[in-house]
Order: structure tokens, then C-alpha cells, then sequence
């Protein structure tokens, strides 16, 4: 099979060096040691896609870790999971700690790997309630309905 242009596949022993630099640069608080580990781990392209918010470039991707250090001062980034990797995509759980390592907040990040080793594009993924299906979404299209629990009464 055929690679499609610009991709490789990702080799995790590699990657896992790559990842922890990514992490110690989500940790750093002073922004020129932050942007030296973000260029080590980072391609110049990189991006962050937030929610709401692409971070791309280095320079807003460390001003997003500065946010990030402001909103959530007693807290780190973290790997949670060992990584599944397919081609150039690595998926992974991740979380937020407090300093007593409580969980703050986790989920799931995809990560596109470039073919120098280097992160292009991480895409974080929250855990979080999602909306119902839309009215009218066609039923032979969707996981049907939960069985009611009987009444215990």
C-alpha cells in the first residue's frame, strides 16, 4: 500500500521522546526554555486545535500554554494512556493534574505526526455530554433506544 504524500509511520520508541517534550514544554513557565522545547517537538507549522481556537505557530502555542499556566496554576498536562499508532496518527489519553494528582479533567488526543518525528497537529478531545441526536435524524441511522429500566415500585 501506498503512503500518501508527506506522511510516515510513526515509530512510537521515537515518538515517546518527541511527546515527553511536548509535555515538559507544556510545563515550562519561562517562555524562551518553552519556546526551545516547543521547536524541538513542534514542526514550524504546528497547531493546536482548541474548541473554539486553532493555536498555530509557535508562538501561539506557547502563549496557549501561558494561558493555560494562568487559568490552571497548580496543574499539569499529562499522559494518561499508552499511545495506539496507525500510519502518522498517534492516539493517546491525556489529563489535567492538580499538584496533589488529582484528575482535573481528561479525554483523548489525535495527534499527526510529521515525517521529520515532529508533531504537526494535535487535535485534544474533552470528555464531555454530547447533544442528542438532531430532530428528525433518520432511526435506521442510529443506535436505538435504550430499554427502559422496569419499575422496582
Amino acid at each position: 500500500m501506498q503512503q500518501p504524500p508527506n506522511t510516515a509511520t510513526t515509530n512510537i520508541s521515537g515518538f515517546l521522546e518527541v511527546l515527553a517534550t511536548f509535555y515538559e514544554a507544556f510545563a515550562e513557565h519561562d517562555a524562551g526554555r518553552r519556546g526551545e522545547l516547543l521547536a524541538r517537538c513542534l514542526t514550524p507549522d504546528a497547531a493546536i486545535w482548541g474548541h473554539s481556537r486553532v493555536f498555530a505557530g509557535y508562538a501561539a502555542i506557547s502563549e496557549k500554554i501561558a494561558e493555560f499556566h494562568s487559568n490552571w496554576s497548580d496543574c499539569r498536562l499529562v499522559l494518561a494512556s499508552g499511545l495506539f499508532a496507525f500510519d502518522n496518527i498517534v492516539r493517546s489519553r491525556v489529563a489535567i493534574v492538580r499538584s496533589d494528582g488529582s484528575v482535573l479533567a481528561s479525554g483523548e488526543s489525535v495527534t499527526e505526526v510529521a515525517q521529520d518525528g515532529r508533531i504537526r497537529r494535535v487535535v485534544p478531545l474533552w470528555e464531555m455530554t454530547l447533544p442528542p441526536l438532531p430532530d428528525g435524524w433518520p432511526g435506521h441511522l442510529a443506535v436505538p433506544p435504550s430499554p427502559k429500566a422496569p419499575n422496582a415500585a
